[in-house]
């Protein structure tokens, strides 16, 4: 069995762990940042109007979602990670069928090259292939 000292020592003086890192902001392109707020507000309970910097954004919480006003959104293929931030619900299923039955467009997680998707990441977990 190895001895980590600096673990043990740490542990024994009653270190404490650092709090859960968190971020203040995120910031999204949209060719209409008043739309993009009042959809997060209709689809997330959890979020409000509001301005910072003198700016229409977003809130949830300690969190801001700040927009650029751009001329064209970005590309929706090939599917990147880059223009995509998910969002946490307690239940994504129950979500899902929320948000189609208010008709959002919903954009698939491709799985495979050949095609294969899932729209709720943890889909891709073993035993959940009859989702």
């Amino acid at each position: 069995m190895r001895f980590y000292f600096p673990l043990a020592l740490a542990a024994l003086c009653g270190a404490q762990t650092l709090p859960v890192p968190v971020f203040h902001h995120l910031h999204l392109n949209s060719v209409d940042p008043n739309a993009a707020i009042e959809f997060y507000t209709r689809q997330f309970p959890s979020t409000e109007r509001a301005t910072y910097a003198g700016e229409p954004a977003l809130r949830s919480g300690p969190v801001w979602v700040l927009f650029t006003k751009v001329k064209a959104a970005p590309p929706t293929q090939p599917q990147t990670a880059i223009w995509h931030f998910g969002w946490h619900v307690v239940d994504a299923h129950k979500n899902m069928a929320v948000y189609q039955q208010r008709g959002v467009k919903l954009l698939p997680l491709y799985t495979t090259g050949e095609g294969g998707s899932v729209f709720v990441s943890s889909d891709t977990w073993p035993g959940t292939e009859d989702r």
